[in-house]
């Protein structure tokens, strides 16, 4: 508790950068983008169900192309935009732990990404759900974002990671959103193998097919990945300081 206290004036200043930008805006007209495909398919549902149509649609545009780029923006923007205009030096001089400075990014990061994701799932379920044969689409929301979340602790120790060590660390990950998560991702088996969708869409099965195994193993491993990240951030951050 003592911690999370202490990460406390971090995060809400980095909140207040991303509101008080573009990115809080950004972040959450991009988590409704699916909700226009949902309206086009209620307006004409072309024999599809509404609980196969959300499937598909997490499967195939959120999960490999929108997810990423919606945590993306805020995670490389936590440190880069610091970085790039010269000012991350002076917050290096305050009296405050590298540990804290990236928690504290890091939650801010979380704070702003989650809530959009799940506001814009939430927006596209209940569109979807005007559409005739609409089944069990609270089963699949909750799939859908429980996944979503997940993918956003990885993805955003990810990319905040990134931002340390590149300095044009948003074109690098929108390379990488639409290279390898969205084509190669998709085609290739090595590749799927060791990408962000794939286990983001292990986590959303295993909660829609009640399969706790195979969502709390994805999970598992996503979130050790998202220490490591964090905890080379730090190491990246100490280094920052001595350069």
């Amino acid at each position: 508790m003592a911690t999370l206290w202490r990460m406390l004036p971090v995060t809400t200043l980095t909140v207040r950068q991303f509101t008080g930008g573009r990115t809080a805006r950004l972040i959450v007209a991009l988590s409704l983008i699916p909700a226009i495909f949902a309206a086009i398919f209620a307006a004409r549902p072309w024999g599809v169900t509404a609980d196969e149509f959300l499937i598909e649609l997490f499967r195939e545009l959120i999960a490999p192309t929108l997810l990423p780029i919606v945590v993306l923006l805020p995670a490389t923007a936590a440190f880069g935009d610091e970085l790039e205009d010269g000012t991350l030096p002076y917050l290096l001089m305050k009296p405050v732990s590298r540990a804290r400075l990236v928690l504290g990014k890091y939650a801010a990061t979380l704070l702003v990404t989650i809530p959009a994701l799940a506001l814009g799932l939430a927006v596209t379920t209940v569109i979807a759900s005007r559409a005739p044969e609409a089944g069990d689409l609270l089963r699949i929301l909750a799939a859908m974002v429980g996944a979503a979340a997940v993918a956003a602790v990885l993805l955003g120790a990810v990319f905040l990671l990134v931002s340390l060590f590149i300095p044009r660390a948003l074109l690098a990950g929108m390379v990488y959103v639409f290279a390898w998560e969205s084509l190669l991702g998709r085609f290739l088996p090595g590749v799927e193998a060791v990408s962000s969708r794939e286990y983001t869409l292990r986590v959303f099965t295993g909660i829609l097919e009640n399969d706790p195994s195979l969502a709390t193993n994805a999970a598992l491993t996503m979130g050790a990945v998202a220490v490591a990240a964090l905890i080379l951030a730090v190491w990246r951050l100490r280094r920052l300081q001595l350069a």
